[in-house]
């Protein structure tokens, strides 16, 4: 019996296949159909948009009698980590932005949105400059690091 490939034994060892099968190099999958990156960059702008809705609402807690604004550096982080993932769609600089941009306009529509309902969602505060400056800092950041 050739025990060159992985093959299954029937009684010899307790795992079934010959160990001789050694992983020794990283490969990530790029090669993706424009199908592939367009629902790919579709499901992170879907999460940039539910992101942003969430840091908006959740930005004036206050815990304590204290404003406690932690959606500043989760916004921060959760756009560092959609473009980090756009990227492994696609090297294009402008494509992998796309998630960014779609929070900004999440953004910027919540911002106008005060004129459609009533309420004023992101307040003309210190602490929404700072959700759009986190927010795009942290979108940015991958981007800029790779170059």
């Amino acid at each position: 019996m050739d025990n060159s490939a992985q093959t299954p034994r029937g009684d010899e060892g307790n795992t079934g296949m010959v160990d001789d099968f050694t992983i020794t190099e990283k490969h990530t999958y790029s090669h993706h159909t424009k199908a592939e990156v367009a629902f790919g960059l579709m499901w992170l702008s879907i999460g940039a948009l539910i992101s942003v809705l969430l840091e908006v609402v959740y930005l004036g807690t206050w815990i304590g009698g204290v404003a406690v604004p932690y959606t500043i550096p989760v916004a921060f982080f959760f756009t560092m980590v959609l473009t980090k993932t756009a990227l492994l769609w696609t090297k294009k600089t402008a494509l992998a932005l796309i998630p960014l941009w779609v929070w900004l306009g999440g953004f910027f529509l919540l911002t106008m949105a005060e004129g459609l309902s009533g309420d004023q969602l992101v307040g003309s505060n210190i602490r929404s400059i700072l959700l759009i400056f986190a927010g795009v800092a942290g979108g940015s950041w991958p981007v800029m690091s790779k170059k």
